[in-house]
């Protein structure tokens, strides 16, 4: 009886123990993400063209890519199936032209390509904040899908100095991260899904705060077609251990011109 007990004992000990790492684990990084469609007035039948704003915010515990959970290495973004991208409203920019370009070298190169804008933070391994300008171009399908080239140019050894106004002319930052974003089917709630892969091997840093907008004409699109008036929207972060999490959100919408 004394050897059941003190094996009992034993084995809730180390099931405590194999919670706890786990516990360690799956907080090595936590995800959340807002959105906003602009206007909130659509029609019920008809696109009515406007402007998309997400913010994904990551925060780790033991930042690096070299440590597991210590970055995001894939990014899925779910549109509402009442959403719509229309890549013929914009020039499709090759994503070989922005390679190593300043913002002032990616406007040149792609401007009419230009579909969105936005601020990234990435932790230089906890030691600081590295701080950069997004700019989204419309970009050459892929596997006959259409794609976003987004372009990050960021300032590694002093983020103080960097500045994102007037992309056309600016010239500030001393490195450039460009990933491309595949846009493809997706199911239920969801018409399509914006899936960015291999952040890893394009970004130096792990990548903590994404905010963009995407918005240019009738680029981005939507109506106000669900019976409770909702869309909705998730993202799943995929981190370099291979775990993920999912987060999904609402907006509410006004049926209207």
């Amino acid at each position: 009886m004394r050897n059941r007990r003190r094996f009992a004992v034993i084995f809730a000990l180390a099931a405590a123990g194999a919670l706890a790492v786990a516990g360690i684990a799956m907080a090595a990084a936590t995800s959340t993400f807002t959105f906003n469609f602009s206007p909130a007035t659509a029609p019920k039948t008809t696109f009515k063209p406007g402007g998309l704003t997400t913010n994904l915010v990551t925060h780790y515990t033991n930042p690096g890519n070299a440590n597991p959970g210590g970055a995001v290495d894939r990014t899925q973004i779910f549109l509402d199936k009442n959403m719509k991208i229309n890549p013929n409203a914009a020039a499709k920019c090759d994503a070989t032209k922005l390679s190593n370009q300043t913002m002032k070298g990616a406007m040149a190169a792609c401007s009419k390509a230009k579909v969105g804008s936005g601020i990234a933070t990435a932790s230089a391994n906890g030691a600081f904040t590295v701080k950069g300008c997004v700019l989204l171009f419309n970009g050459k399908p892929k596997h006959n899908h259409p794609t976003l080239q987004v372009f990050t140019r960021v300032q590694a050894s002093n983020p103080s100095r960097i500045s994102c106004a007037n992309p056309s002319s600016n010239t500030q930052g001393n490195s450039t991260i460009l990933l491309s974003g595949e846009l493809k089917p997706a199911s239920g709630l969801y018409g399509k899904v914006l899936d960015v892969q291999h952040i890893t091997q394009a970004a130096a840093f792990p990548l903590e705060i994404f905010r963009t907008t995407i918005k240019k004409g009738s680029y981005f699109s939507a109506r106000c077609a669900a019976a409770n008036k909702t869309w909705n929207l998730k993202t799943t972060w995929t981190y370099n251990d291979g775990k993920s999490r999912t987060v999904p959100k609402t907006q509410k919408c006004t049926v209207g011109a």
